[in-house]
């Protein structure tokens, strides 16, 4: 199957909306206004990329979005695959030159090597000193592994306009493709991905260190640490994937 397809089926995308561009490297260098590092970075890092998709209006039967501070009236569906496997900070860096180089709300998906496909969204506005840019507020990325089969399918997101329908699309991918709570905002959706991630990376780490731990007093301290960050996980998810009002404010620690 190829890339292409499996973003169009990801999404439920219409015919109308493939485009199936592909993207040379020094194409994406120039797209991204890039410094030499950056140039270096994705002749190393980038095995191919394409847009696959550009979600518009006539093609998705969607109306385009106006405000004060943004006007959105296309997605971009883009592919990228890296030569080999990448470490989690080079990810971000790709996905971020992605968001920032086009002045439109993009879905990117980034492939690596053996399979793993991770899906990358992030909230952003138009730049007010770059006008063909954007400005990240939030950002996730989402192991595609982790949403549920058909959830993103575009004919079951918010289809107000194309903002609120690309906005949707955040909270969902962000609580894995359940369904959530409507009232649950992206900006909260993201903020609660991000913090469950933390807290899952902090406590494989302190169950590594408990391991190397030869103290029992340290060990007891440790294990505690481990329970509250356990417990945090807990509430965390709560107000992630619960169909409830989420609580927000009730995702901290205890001091």
């Amino acid at each position: 199957m190829t890339a292409n397809r499996d973003a169009v089926e990801i999404l439920g995308l219409p015919d109308s909306a493939k485009v199936g561009q592909r993207l040379t490297k020094k194409l994406l260098a120039a797209q991204f206004d890039a410094s030499r590092s950056d140039v270096r970075f994705i002749t190393r890092a980038v095995s191919s990329a394409q847009v696959v998709a550009i979600l518009r209006p006539e093609t998705i039967q969607v109306p385009p979005y106006h405000d004060d501070e943004r006007a959105v009236v296309d997605i971009a569906i883009l592919d990228v695959a890296f030569w080999e496997a990448v470490s989690g900070r080079d990810r971000s860096r790709l996905a971020e030159l992605l968001h920032r180089s086009m002045p439109r709300p993009v879905v990117a998906f980034l492939r690596i090597p053996g399979g793993d496909v991770v899906l990358s969204l992030a909230l952003s506005r138009p730049s007010r000193t770059e006008p063909e840019r954007s400005t990240i507020e939030a950002s996730v990325q989402i192991p595609l592994d982790d949403i549920a089969a058909d959830a993103l399918h575009i004919s079951r997101l918010n289809r107000t306009d194309v903002w609120a329908l690309y906005r949707d699309l955040v909270r969902v991918a962000a609580a894995g493709g359940r369904p959530g709570n409507g009232a649950m905002t992206a900006e909260d959706a993201v903020m609660l991905r991000r913090r469950l991630i933390e807290l899952e990376i902090e406590l494989a780490a302190l169950v590594r260190e408990v391991k190397r731990e030869k103290n029992q007093q340290r060990r007891i301290d440790l294990n505690a640490r481990g329970r509250d960050i356990r417990s945090q996980i807990v509430r965390v998810r709560g107000s992630l994937y619960s169909t409830d009002s989420p609580n927000i404010l009730d995702v901290g620690g205890t001091q």
